[in-house]
């Protein structure tokens, strides 16, 4: 018998991985966070959590500041393997090819978490709604 549940969980699949190629993933984050110098401060994302628009990817919240890198990085380290629960329930495993999003927990309206630099900055992008990019 055909399982419906099986094949929306593949398009699922297929889709993270098509989001995971326009944006910054949990791997590569975490990559670049290990890059920079020990002295780096990046941006204040924290609290991380299921992102409501995708809750298979993962969601930051930004706040008003810089943090020390290695102490995202250090955040960063402890979600990967994680679950988490999504806002409406279920539980998702963030790994290396997770897509990466700004947002605050339980909002869907974030945005896509493109880069962070040494500086202290973050690029975004908001989706759209074709599956495109729209760079701010």
């Amino acid at each position: 018998m055909f399982d419906m549940q099986a094949l929306v969980d593949g398009m699922s699949a297929q889709w993270q991985r098509e989001r995971s190629k326009t944006q910054l993933t949990l791997g590569l984050l975490i990559a670049a966070l290990e890059s920079m110098p020990p002295e780096s401060r990046v941006a204040n994302l924290c609290a991380p959590h299921s992102y409501r628009g995708y809750y298979c990817d993962l969601a930051f919240e930004l706040t008003d500041g810089t943090r020390a890198a290695s102490e995202l990085l250090a955040e960063c380290k402890g979600a990967m393997g994680k679950v988490f629960t999504g806002y409406k329930g279920g539980d998702f495993v963030m790994g290396a090819l997770t897509p990466l999003w700004v947002s605050k927990y339980g909002e869907s309206e974030g945005v896509r978490l493109i880069s962070v630099s040494v500086g202290g900055g973050i690029e975004t992008a908001e989706e759209d709604v074709s599956g495109g990019l729209v760079v701010p």
